[in-house]
């Protein structure tokens, strides 16, 4: 099985380039979806945030009681890991130029 190691990448770029803001799950899937599959992305996610990479807050939804949202948030390992300071083979970083 090939790894999503660029679309890893990409969600944190995504999530770096709106920091300090996070985004709620359902956005960051419209972002990537026409790329890559929901299962994907959602994988792709918990991956960054059982490496610490990205910090995932369940909240209470704004309309519907007693449902949540998760927003996502880049945190300073993954900001580390983008800006070359700390390095992760598992995670494609895209690089400019």
């Amino acid at each position: 099985m090939i790894k999503d190691t660029p679309l890893r990448g990409a969600i944190l770029q995504f999530l770096k380039d709106i920091y300090p803001e996070g985004a709620e799950k359902r956005t960051i899937l419209s972002v990537f979806y026409q790329y890559h599959r929901y299962e994907a992305i959602g994988q792709s996610l918990e991956y960054l945030v059982d490496k610490e990479y990205v910090t995932r807050k369940d909240v209470p939804h704004p309309y519907r009681g007693g449902d949540t949202i998760s927003i996502y948030r880049i945190g300073p390992k993954g900001i580390d890991l983008l800006d070359g300071i700390v390095a992760d083979p598992a995670v494609l970083v895209p690089r400019e130029g």
